[in-house]
């Protein structure tokens, strides 16, 4: 009895140490993957994020530095979205950290409690007449046509 209880003790505290994770793709409100991982604050974003897609079989191109694709995305001229003559919007991968964007790749940035959340989602520029009007804006929120057309 007293070695259950001490895994359960034990078990909850590993569980409850873990960094959260999700992945949404330019489709979707909900993660289109997401759990827990157990946090090691000496590797930075990236490097837990190559961790975490490779353990989980996520398909990824890129590195800690950064990725030009996750779950397969379009990469270079096919990530381009052309609203019209004088708008397109340019997609790729953003990351925020506990619900904020940083200013720096993800190898530059460490977690600080083994309890933060790592969110991974598709993202997307405009450029209006030759002049960037946002950053990072999530693509699920406007679902574009050549990412979500239905089949």
């Amino acid at each position: 009895m007293r070695t259950a209880l001490l895994v359960l003790i034990l078990g909850w505290g590993l569980s409850a140490q873990a960094v959260s994770w999700k992945v949404f793709d330019a489709c979707h409100d909900e993660p289109v993957h997401s759990g827990q991982h157990s946090a090691d604050l000496d590797k930075s974003v990236g490097e837990l994020s190559v961790e975490i897609f490779n353990l989980h079989k996520i398909s990824y191109v890129g590195a800690a530095e950064g990725f030009n694709s996750i779950l397969n995305t379009p990469i270079g001229l096919d990530s381009i979205e052309v609203v019209s003559d004088v708008e397109m919007r340019v997609y790729g991968w953003c990351y925020s950290v506990n619900g904020k964007q940083p200013d720096s790749m993800a190898h530059k940035i460490f977690l600080t409690h083994p309890t933060d959340e790592i969110v991974w989602f598709y993202a997307y520029s405009t450029n209006l007449y030759n002049e960037w009007m946002n950053y990072c804006r999530p693509a699920n929120e406007i679902k574009a046509e050549q990412f979500c057309s239905k089949p």
